[in-house]
């Protein structure tokens, strides 16, 4: 019986037949290593399938994830597979796998998307409310209970979702592109408009270990840049700088590698480190527009503006559509006190879809100081729609509001402000004004 048994587990063992011609010669090679090893050992077969996996080989994977289990359960590997089932769209296959995997959090939210892939709301609903009962800060979890509020048209109540979000310090182009529809369904639609002119690319990565460990087995270039400045983006800088420091080494001529080498170097503060970088690596690429804008980073840093101002402006020259070009000439601008271009790039900026709030205040201040107190005032609003806790948006509204005529309005809103924020200084030097103007007039 043993040796029927055994000769029926070859019969369904999956194939080695696999096609590996679209992939990196470093993740081909990877991949026939790894299914030389796999015999009878469930790991080996977990290992192959996260191979596939990581390779964009859903199919091959599912069938190694599957033998795998088959020889000894793994939540992980249970888990892995349902993601693999997922993106193929066998989302009911993939919630009844991932429904088995115990003390996994990603495993609740992630059913909660897949129902609703399956437009069954309520469903959803019970798989994000019972992640936000494991974890009440499960921004995914979150973001997800707004979508269900925005399917099931509850725009209100999404939106006091979202901007609980926002007040406590959240910031993403799609949670900007979910709140500007939230708006929009609950017909506020001078608000949607501008909260909707931003482009979005979709979701944000959410935090899930298993998914990124899987993702950290891909091979090739891009891989590799990947994996490295998802070290900056962790806050792991000293693996970041192993990991550029090689890239630098396979790859020195590179822009992307080099930029973003330089990029570790400003955030740990090694100005002069970054600077040669960059400098070779435009001397190699000057056409290369995220090069020119770092650098004139580097030269903010250094308090040379001037030169910060030309880079970025040679980066808008490259890349006339890079809204953080734009954004960092109004920004110089404005500190140089030349209001008229700090209009000029600023609104351009939020043309072209910046969602920072804080450059939207800062347009307003230019506003402000070049005397168009109306436009000011209106951008103060729209800042405070999504965020109801700027104090220096709160601070410019009362200094329009106290211009266009009614101080004893503006001082309302500033006594409300100071007895939820006391002792902040912005709202203090906003009072001091609002009292001068009402003197005047």
């Amino acid at each position: 019986m043993l040796q029927v048994a055994f000769a029926l587990l070859l019969i369904y063992r999956p194939t080695s037949h696999v096609d590996l011609s679209k992939l990196a010669p470093e993740a081909s090679d990877a991949i026939r290593t790894q299914q030389e090893r796999a015999t009878t050992e469930a790991s080996d077969w977990h290992q192959l399938g996260i191979l596939y996996h990581a390779h964009g080989l859903e199919n091959d994977a599912i069938e190694a994830y599957r033998y795998s289990l088959d020889l000894s359960p793994n939540p992980k590997a249970s888990y892995l597979l349902a993601v693999a089932l997922a993106r193929t769209g066998v989302y009911e296959k993939a919630i009844q796998v991932a429904a088995n995997v115990d003390n996994y959090l990603p495993a609740l939210w992630q059913q909660g998307y897949w129902y609703l892939d399956l437009g069954k709301s309520d469903k959803a609903a019970q798989q994000f409310t019972a992640a936000i009962k494991v974890d009440k800060n499960c921004v995914a979890a979150i973001i997800g209970l707004a979508r269900v509020h925005l399917s099931t048209n509850e725009p209100q109540k999404a939106i006091t979702v979202l901007e609980d979000i926002v007040a406590r310090g959240g910031e993403h182009p799609y949670l900007t592109f979910l709140l500007g529809t939230a708006h929009r369904r609950a017909s506020n639609h001078s608000i949607a408009s501008k909260l909707l002119a931003a482009p979005v690319n979709g979701p944000p990565k959410w935090d899930d270990p298993w998914v990124t460990e899987m993702l950290s087995h891909t091979k090739g270039y891009a891989a590799d840049l990947a994996r490295a400045t998802a070290c900056i983006d962790s806050g792991n800088p000293s693996e970041a700088l192993k990991k550029f420091g090689s890239l630098a080494k396979r790859y020195p001529k590179d822009p992307a590698v080099l930029n973003n080498y330089a990029t570790l170097y400003l955030k740990l503060g090694q100005l002069n480190k970054a600077e040669d970088i960059l400098k070779q690596s435009i001397r190699w690429s000057p056409t290369y527009a995220p090069s020119q804008l770092t650098m004139a980073f580097i030269m903010q840093t250094s308090g040379k503006l001037d030169i910060a101002i030309a880079y970025a402006k040679k980066a808008i020259e490259y890349q006339p559509a890079m809204s953080d070009a734009h954004s960092l000439v109004g920004e110089l601008s404005f500190q140089s006190g030349d209001m008229q271009n700090a209009e000029k790039y600023f609104a351009k900026a939020i043309e072209l879809g910046d969602s920072d709030i804080l450059i939207r205040e800062m347009y307003g201040m230019v506003l402000l100081n070049l005397g168009k107190t109306t436009q000011a005032l209106h951008q103060f609003n729209l800042v405070l729609q999504i965020s109801k806790k700027r104090t220096p948006s709160i601070s410019g509204k009362a200094i329009a509001t106290a211009l266009l005529g009614n101080p004893d309005a503006a001082l309302q809103i500033l006594a409300q402000a100071k007895t939820n924020y006391p002792n902040d200084s912005s709202l203090e030097r906003a009072w001091q004004s609002v009292l001068q103007i009402k003197g005047r007039q």
